[in-house]
Parts: structure tokens; C-alpha cells; sequence
């Protein structure tokens, strides 16, 4: 043992007991409403696959457009008698040409107040999907998270978003395209999904390409950005010395999930203590923000929307602690579906 003074090595060895309060939302509308946007980009993705398929048969026919559209032939006669005829057309016919809700060629795609305000929605509308990867900039959203943090996913999904984007304006084939933006999914449904969410954030002038000329005219549509802070997460925490052991405590935490969104965060902790046994460590215990829980589980938690996450844990060392707190890791969260609403389903 050297002179040095020295702070502990000992790391928080808790026995978890996560648990979900059953509190639920006082309406069912946030419930309502994170079905429908599942729903619409399960539709869209399905859109997609089926688009792939057609462009996949379509590629080596020249007489087939992208699309699988066709055109009949028509009469001479029949063809000069209806450019004769007078074009018959209404207010109300106008106004639905331009209708998302009218189907093909038209679609919504949002429209923001903000470059940020459209990332922010973005990451909470791809965050959803299911098979992220570990061991890359994703794993803050897989279930075997490692270094890599929510901030690096949202940084990675963003710039995955803007390589499918110029894969297609260059003229990728859709079926190519998550191979050429190397697009880290691997289930086709949320390769996608993916796809046509990022068409329809970051290039809606490409929705032609990306849906073979099904949907050509994008609608855009004003959101309600309404994506919360980490304000709208309440954050308690309390412990409890060993009465015959003060370098031993148990503790516990919760985090109240008071938005309308379900939420992936990861959280950080500190320690107090008055200080320690002997002369052989620092005798001033500095605290200092560090990873929350026991550091082989998940670092991140998702917190569904109204509910209150509860975590229960021992600290053991050489301090007598005498207090803990734990907080919202700045930056580090993501809440899913926010700030986006999606327009009517592609295949209603």
C-alpha cells in the first residue's frame, strides 16, 4: 500500500430490482397516438418493400415504368374526341388534388419551423424501430448497449438519413440503396421503414424515387413540435446507511415519465460521504457526476409514457456515505415520436 492518498476503487455493486409503477396516463389519447405513428411507418414500410419488389421485376423491362404503372391504348378517334371535349373541373375537385388524404400521387411530408426542430423529431420517430445493432454509434438503442452513447446515436441516424438521400439522387435503385448508405438495420422492414422516413425528413423531393413514382407530389405539413425537455422527467432518489456498516447503503431511484412520449435516457449518480475510516485514503470525498446502477446492466432505460421507472441497489466501499443523487445525463435522451405527425396511411 503506497503513502498516496487514494479514493476507492470500488464501483456501486447494487441487486437491481427494476419495476415499472402501474400508474397509468389519466387519457388514453398519448396511447392512441403512439399506435397510429407505429402504424403509419409499419404502412410505409410495407409501401416500400412492395415498391422494392416491383422495381426489382421492372429493372431489365423497359416497358415497364418503376412504378408497375401502366397505359392503355386508346382509339384514335376516342383520343381526339376527349381532347375535344371540355375539361370538366370544381373548386372542391381542386382543393382535393392537393389533399394528401386524396391518395397518389399525393403525400404528406412535414414541414418545420427549424432544422433542429426536424432532427429532434426525426431521431424520436426512428428511435422506435427494433434492431438496432451493438457495438456501433446505435447500441444506446439496443439492448446490449456499450461506449456509445444516445448522442452518438443521433448523430449516426442523422447522417445515415442524409447518405440515403444522396444515394437516391444519384440514381440508386431503391433495392441498392441500404447497401450503398450502408444503413446499419438488417431486418428489411425497418431497412424500409428507415429509408422512407429519411425521404421524408431530409429529401421529399426523392419520395418518387423512393416509392416508384407511386407518390410524386409531397404535401408539406405543419407539426406540432412538441417534443418534451428533460424537464419531463422527475427524478427522486433516496438511501439508506447500513446501521452496522456505514461504508455499506442501500439506495433506490425513480424517474417519472410525466410527458405523452415514451423515452429511452440514461441516467448518472453521485455519492456523498463524510469521510473515511483510517488514514490511508483521502480523508475529503469528492463527488463526482458517474455511470448510474451496476455497471455490467443496460446504461440506458426506457420509461413509458406517464409511468414512473424504480431502481433499488446497494453501494458498498470504504466511505461512510451519507447521501446520493441521480439525474438525467445531459443530452443523453430520446424521446419516441414526438414532433411528427405522420400524414394518412400510404396503403388506405
Amino acid at each position: 500500500m503506497t503513502d498516496e492518498p487514494s479514493k476507492p476503487t470500488d464501483r456501486p455493486t447494487p441487486v437491481p430490482n427494476l419495476e415499472y409503477a402501474q400508474e397509468k396516463a389519466t387519457t388514453a389519447d398519448p396511447e392512441v397516438r403512439r399506435q397510429r405513428r407505429r402504424a403509419a411507418i409499419i404502412a410505409a414500410a410495407t409501401l416500400a418493400l412492395l415498391t422494392l419488389a416491383v422495381v426489382l421485376a421492372a429493372r431489365d423491362d423497359e416497358t415497364v415504368s418503376a412504378g408497375s404503372r401502366t397505359t392503355a391504348s386508346t382509339p384514335r378517334g376516342a383520343a381526339e374526341q376527349e381532347e375535344d371535349a371540355p375539361a370538366e373541373s370544381s373548386a372542391d375537385e381542386d382543393e382535393d388534388e392537393t389533399d394528401p388524404s386524396s391518395g397518389p400521387p399525393y403525400i404528406a411530408v412535414p414541414e418545420f419551423s427549424s432544422e433542429a426542430a426536424r432532427d429532434v423529431a426525426f431521431v424520436g420517430d426512428v428511435g422506435q424501430f427494433t434492431t438496432w445493432p451493438s457495438a456501433t454509434e446505435y447500441d444506446a438503442m439496443s439492448s446490449m448497449g456499450g461506449a456509445y452513447e444516445v448522442v452518438d446515436f443521433r448523430k449516426a441516424v442523422i447522417r445515415d438519413a442524409e447518405s440515403v438521400c444522396d444515394a437516391l439522387a444519384g440514381g440508386t435503385h431503391m433495392n441498392d440503396v441500404p447497401d450503398v448508405a450502408e444503413v446499419a438495420l438488417t431486418d428489411p422492414i425497418d431497412q424500409a421503414a428507415f429509408i422512407v422516413e429519411a425521404v421524408t425528413f431530409y429529401c421529399s423531393d426523392q419520395m418518387a424515387a423512393a416509392t416508384g413514382d407511386v407518390y410524386s407530389e409531397p404535401v408539406p405539413t405543419e407539426q406540432d413540435e412538441d417534443c418534451p425537455t428533460a424537464s419531463a422527467l422527475k427524478v427522486t432518489a433516496a438511501m439508506e446507511p447500513d446501521p452496522d456498516d456505514r461504508t455499506s447503503a442501500t439506495y433506490s431511484a425513480k424517474v417519472r415519465n410525466t410527458s405523452s412520449y415514451d423515452v429511452r435516457v440514461q441516467l448518472q449518480q453521485r455519492w456523498f460521504a463524510d469521510r473515511a475510516p483510517g488514514e490511508q485514503f483521502d480523508p475529503v470525498w469528492e463527488p463526482e457526476w458517474e455511470s448510474f446502477g451496476d455497471m455490467t446492466e443496460d446504461l440506458f432505460f426506457t420509461v413509458e409514457a406517464g409511468k414512473t421507472f424504480t431502481y433499488e441497489g446497494e453501494q458498498d466501499g470504504v466511505y461512510y456515505w451519507s447521501g446520493t443523487e441521480v439525474r438525467v445525463k445531459p443530452g443523453e435522451f430520446v424521446f419516441f415520436g414526438c414532433g411528427y405527425r405522420p400524414g394518412p396511411d400510404p396503403l388506405a
